[in-house]
């Protein structure tokens, strides 16, 4: 019934990269999940949500919803104490909104349960009821910029839904967790040779931190770059999501290499 995010390096990033235009990218809300069943909200537990009689009257009787109940960003604490209470205070609620993602109850793909759902949101036409907006990406540039933004507002990342992805519970790696990136530096120690289109020249750089720690950076890299690649020994920066459950940088990236120690 609920479809989980999971983290990136659950992903062959060098395969997963080029992929990004099959996603659909959504600001990922700090709010309490809610499943609308055509008779009540509850939890992702299944637990009841007690909202006022007003919040639900106009929500559909015959299309599940699922979506995070929330306030505004960075606000957690006061969206968790509204909805957990199971006398509603009518005047909290009037904050509150119900920010739609997604339909258990729809069997078309995602991209399409996207375009339906917004028609049923425009049908219910309540302020308090809206469809996350969703965003076409093509490259890791529009998913950084997107990131950018978002940060800026004070958001806590993206939400990355495969568009063909029929709705599924529990996780899945059609829907992806992608928070704002970080910036560090490596030693390039090796190379991987290119498949494909790369054949014949770098695919991508064996690199160490400072820590000792080993990983590959396959992606950020121009075709000159990778004809001509950083030199073994050298310095290079990287942009990554933070880090996996094993301490390594998660969707690292190549920036540049650092021409002297002061650069």
């Amino acid at each position: 019934m609920h479809a989980h995010a999971i983290n990136i390096d659950t992903l062959d990033q060098e395969e997963f990269i080029p992929q990004l235009q099959n996603y659909l990218a959504s600001e990922k809300l700090d709010g309490i999940r809610a499943v609308w069943t055509g008779k009540g909200l509850v939890t992702r537990q299944g637990n009841p949500i007690f909202a006022p009689s007003w919040f639900t009257e106009a929500l559909p009787k015959d299309t599940w919803l699922e979506g995070e109940l929330w306030v505004e960003r960075n606000n957690f604490q006061l969206i968790s104490s509204i909805v957990r209470d199971h006398h509603p205070n009518e005047k909290e609620w009037q904050r509150v909104k119900l920010m739609v993602f997604d339909s258990p109850s729809l069997s078309a793909p995602f991209q399409d349960r996207v375009i339906i759902l917004k028609t049923h949101i425009q049908t219910i036409d309540q302020p308090y009821i809206q469809l996350i907006p969703q965003h076409d990406i093509a490259n890791i540039t529009d998913l950084e910029q997107l990131l950018e933004t978002i940060k800026s507002q004070g958001g806590e990342g993206i939400m990355l839904h495969r568009k063909d992805n029929l709705y599924q519970p529990g996780r899945s790696q059609n829907l992806i967790k992608v928070k704002p990136y970080q910036d560090d530096e490596a030693i390039v120690i090796g190379y991987v040779p290119g498949k494909g289109k790369y054949h014949g020249i770098m695919g991508a750089v064996w690199v160490t931190t400072s820590d000792n720690r080993k990983f590959k950076i396959g992606s950020g890299f121009s075709d000159h770059d990778r004809q001509y690649p950083p030199p073994l020994g050298s310095i290079v920066q990287y942009r990554f999501n933070g880090y996996t459950d094993s301490g390594l940088p998660r969707f690292a990236r190549f920036l540049r290499v650092r021409s002297s120690p002061d650069s």
